[in-house]
Formats: C-alpha cells, sequence, structure tokens
C-alpha cells in the first residue's frame, strides 16, 4: 500500500474528506486574502529588517512552510522547501493575478535539541562526517529559541570548511558563518541569518513564533484551548483512527489527557496533561485549575506554545496562509487536522507537497549507469549491490560459459519433469526428487557464478568502493540524501549561487525525485 502521502499526491479519493482542498486547486482561483493583525504584521516587518529582508506590502497572500532552526539549516529538504515556497508563490501570483509572497516559519518553539543538534556533511573523500554542537550548559526542555551559542561552533565551521568540497568559495562562506555566529545569541537566530543569506535574492520572508506580538496574538487559541480542554485530542485522535481504518498509519497519536498547548517553567517548555478538572504539568508535579491558567495565559502568553496539531490552527490565526507546503511526515499529520480548522473557525489552507531532490554530479551518473543502478536500487544492501554491479562489470570466460549453459541445463531439467509428469507415475517420490534435483542444480550454477564474480579480489573491492561512493553521496544510510546532509555539504564549493540554481532547476509541480547536477 503506498504511503499517505504517495496516496495524497495521486488524489485518493478516500483522503478526500481529511483536506480542504485537492492542492492541485491552488492555481485554479485567485486566494483569498484575509486581512493581517497589524501588531502581528509589524513584528514580522522587524524580524526580517533585521534580517535584511525588504518589507511586506501587507496586502499578500501567504505561501509558507516550517522547520525547527537545526545546526547549519539541518538537513537539505529544509532548503527544498524553502525552494518550494518561492517558486509557487511565484507560479500563483503570475496565475492568478493575487501577489503572494513565501515564507518560513522558524519552528523554534519547538524543544526537541537532540533532532536538531547535528549536521552531516559529505566530505571531499567521499565520507558523511558529522557535526555535533554540544552547548556549554544544560538546554534539555529550552525551546529551541533559547537555546544559546557557543565560541566551539567556530571550530564546527572550520571543520566542515577544510572537510567540505571546494576551494574557490570556502573562504567566503566560512567567513560568513563565523560572522553571523558572532552576529547571534541562540540557535534559531543563526538559523534564521543563514537562511536569510541563501535566499537573499528572493521574496523569502520569515516569521518566528516567539515574536512577543505573535505569541499574545496566538493566546486568543490558546485560551479556547484552556476553556474546552482535551477537545484538539479528541478530534485529532478521531481523524487518525478514520486514517487507520482505511490502512494508513496516524502519525499524531496524542494520550486522551494530553492537552494540545505546552507551558514554560522556569524557562523549559513541559507537557500538559488535563485529569479530574486539574491541569497537570507531570515533569514539574505542578497542578492549576482551569481559573488559574486562564489568568496565566493573559499574564504570561509568551510561556505558552501550541502543539504540532494546533501550531496548523495557530498559524492560521496569525497569518493570511493561502497554502502550507509540506514533506511526507506533515501531510500525513495534517490529515488529522481539519475537524481543529471546522472548531476554532479558520479556513484551511491546500496542502501542497513539498519539492523532492537529490544532487548528484557527473561521476557519480556515470557510475550509475556503468552498473545499471536507479536512485531506488541504492537502499538495497551493499553485497546485493556489489553482486549486480559484478554483473554488469566483470568479465571471465568460465562466467560467459554457466550464462551459457544455463539456460540450456534449465530447459533439460523441466523437460525432465514434464516427461516424468505425463507418465501419470503411481508414487510422487520420483517426481519430487527430480524437482529437487532441478532446484539443486539451479543453486549450484548460482553459487558457482558468485563465487566466480568475487574470484578476482582486487576487482571486487574496488566495486565495493564504487557502490560505498554512490551510496555515501545519493543515499547515505540507506535514506534519501536530502534527510542526511547539511547545505553546507555543497555551498563551499558551490558558493552563494547553489540556492539560484536550485531555483533554476526545480519543478514544484513535479513530484518525482528530482536530479540536480552539479
Amino acid at each position: 500500500m503506498p504511503s499517505l502521502a504517495d496516496a495524497y499526491i495521486a488524489e485518493d479519493p478516500a483522503l478526500r474528506d481529511f483536506f480542504a482542498k485537492p492542492f492541485r486547486t491552488l492555481f485554479d482561483a485567485p486566494p483569498e486574502i484575509h486581512p493581517w493583525d497589524p501588531a502581528v504584521l509589524e513584528a514580522v516587518q522587524r524580524l526580517n529588517g533585521s534580517l535584511e529582508c525588504p518589507p511586506l506590502a501587507g496586502n499578500e497572500a501567504i505561501i509558507i512552510t516550517g522547520q525547527q532552526p537545526g545546526l547549519f539549516t539541518g538537513p537539505l529538504y529544509t532548503v527544498y522547501k524553502a525552494v518550494s515556497v518561492v517558486l509557487l508563490a511565484r507560479a500563483v501570483t503570475q496565475r492568478t493575478g493575487v501577489p503572494c509572497a513565501p515564507m518560513f516559519w522558524i519552528g523554534a518553539d519547538d524543544h526537541d535539541f537532540e533532532e536538531v543538534c547535528t549536521a552531516h556533511i559529505l566530505t571531499r573523500n567521499h565520507e558523511s562526517l558529522a557535526l555535533h554542537y554540544e552547548p556549554d550548559q544544560l538546554v534539555d526542555g529550552l525551546p529551541l529559541f533559547r537555546v544559546p551559542l557557543s565560541p566551539g561552533l567556530h571550530a564546527l565551521i572550520e571543520d566542515a570548511a577544510n572537510q567540505a568540497p571546494g576551494s574557490e568559495h570556502r573562504g567566503e562562506v566560512a567567513a560568513f558563518l563565523h560572522a553571523s555566529l558572532d552576529a547571534s545569541s541562540t540557535l534559531a537566530e543563526w538559523f534564521a541569518r543563514i537562511m536569510a543569506r541563501l535566499f537573499r535574492d528572493t521574496p523569502l520572508r520569515f516569521f518566528a513564533p516567539y515574536l512577543p506580538d505573535a505569541q499574545a496574538a496566538a493566546a486568543r487559541v490558546i485560551e479556547r484551548e484552556i476553556r474546552e480542554p482535551l477537545i484538539t485530542t479528541r478530534l485529532v485522535n478521531d481523524a487518525g483512527q478514520r486514517l487507520e481504518a482505511l490502512g494508513y498509519a496516524a502519525q499524531v497519536v496524542k494520550g486522551d489527557t494530553d492537552c494540545a498547548f505546552f507551558l514554560e517553567h522556569e524557562g523549559r517548555r513541559r507537557k500538559v496533561v488535563f485529569e479530574r478538572g486539574r491541569f497537570h504539568l507531570p515533569e514539574e508535579h505542578l497542578f492549576c485549575s482551569q481559573e488559574e491558567m486562564l489568568s496565566l495565559l493573559h499574564a504570561s502568553p509568551e510561556r505558552f506554545s501550541p502543539n504540532v496539531a494546533l501550531r496548523c490552527v495557530v498559524r492560521q490565526a496569525l497569518l493570511p496562509v493561502a497554502a502550507y507546503v509540506a514533506g511526507p511526515g506533515e501531510i500525513a499529520y495534517w490529515a488529522q487536522t481539519r475537524g481543529l480548522f471546522e472548531h476554532f473557525g479558520y479556513p484551511m489552507p491546500i496542502v501542497y507537497p513539498r519539492t523532492r531532490a537529490v544532487v548528484t554530479a557527473t561521476k557519480l551518473k556515470k557510475l550509475l549507469a556503468r552498473f545499471s543502478f536507479s536512485l531506488d536500487d541504492l537502499a538495497l544492501s551493499e553485497d546485493l549491490l556489489v553482486e549486480r554491479a559484478l554483473r554488469q562489470t566483470a568479465r571471465h570466460p568460465a562466467l560467459d560459459a554457466i550464462e551459457r549453459r544455463r539456460a540450456s541445463v534449465q530447459a533439460e531439467m523441466q523437460a525432465l519433469l514434464e516427461e516424468m509428469d505425463a507418465l501419470k507415475l503411481k508414487s510422487e517420490a520420483p517426481l519430487d526428487m527430480a524437482r529437487n534435483a532441478s532446484e539443486q542444480i539451479a543453486s549450484v550454477l548460482e553459487r558457482l557464478e558468485r563465487g566466480m564474480l568475487r574470484s578476482d579480489e582486487a576487482q571486487t573491492e574496488a566495486v565495493r568502493k564504487q557502490v560505498r561512493r554512490l551510496c555515501t553521496a545519493l543515499a547515505p544510510g540507506r535514506k534519501p540524501q536530502e534527510r542526511h546532509y547539511s547545505v553546507l555539504s555543497f555551498l563551499f564549493e558551490q558558493g552563494w549561487e547553489f540556492v539560484p540554481r536550485l531555483l533554476r532547476l526545480l519543478d514544484p509541480e513535479s513530484f518525482i525525485l528530482q536530479e540536480v547536477e552539479l
């Protein structure tokens, strides 16, 4: 059965009721432009001004995507999401005449530091290098916009610059990384500066939910959640059960008492549950009544943040969003949110699949062609890939002999089986023996062929190294390249032209894995 994301792209009718509109309708009609909250617009203008991005006009529909702020921008798909919104906003504006602005939501109210503290680069030696950030202080439970930076990150920049391919642009890129690190105080701020530089010559704008005016405006949604506790959890779980009835796994599964918001306590983002008429922070052993929670929200809205499902509604409450660009996992959890939009009274935006890509090179493409590999083949085990590669490249007289005789031997055994079967023997035993003999002969021929393929140890080792190079570059750890490597893998070699090149080469209306050849 296809994944939910694949079924969504294929426009499976069974999924229609889980979304407001099919994603391809984004281009069919002008998107509605909802008025901005003036305070939120002003906060967005200040943020983008600090990132040297031009201001918004304030009359645009928003095409948005988002991601947690990762070290060195995190995996490549973060960049592909931003590329997608830039291209989609341009296309919608051209086709409908309605101004659309691409925007990136910096998900810095999340607190899973372990998910974002490591970046991987592809080195000049064709290896995967992990760059890991260990702060000087304990950051467990801190929202990412509070995670501090330490001088040790300068050493990671140098390590990346020295290990990654490229030389012409290395100094310029490294100098920016050092300077932007010094100019930033938190991981989220540094992430925003790097992303803004990558997309400097585009209309991409940025939003941060930790902006005070945004937090105050989001309190409207949180307040209703406090007054009607657990309704979001019930709606999300009900949608998950309906998806499971169709054969899909629910992406978001919450405990029956889990609230849809978090509360900061002493700077740490903590889970909230509602039990026996009271709110409870299990990690802190704290309890409060509904009225106490409402009073706390009114006094300190900055301490509250939505969970992954309620965030979709909060985003719509803050911004005039026409479409959200989502990765495969996000499409799956968006499928559980339609009831939330109906409950809170906000329009559900179109959920548009993000662009998928793999960065390759001429030498890598030649190796793929030489071995007759597809990109999907690289998910197979190394031993199987080596064997397949050897079959394409190894030359040995014995292999030719086996190949010549295999068909005739198999044909003779098949003829024997048919003749014995036609005799209608009283016992099945002779026929069973003949079948076993046929299978054993085929197995012997296969083992003989494998042995001959690997008989040249030097050739086998050379092929193994080439297979490893392919897998490390294009499918590290047998998973998509875009989910593993950071943009730094290519930035030192390509310079700041890398993103403009992606914008020229990638098609936001294509949902196959697109190749970008450097």
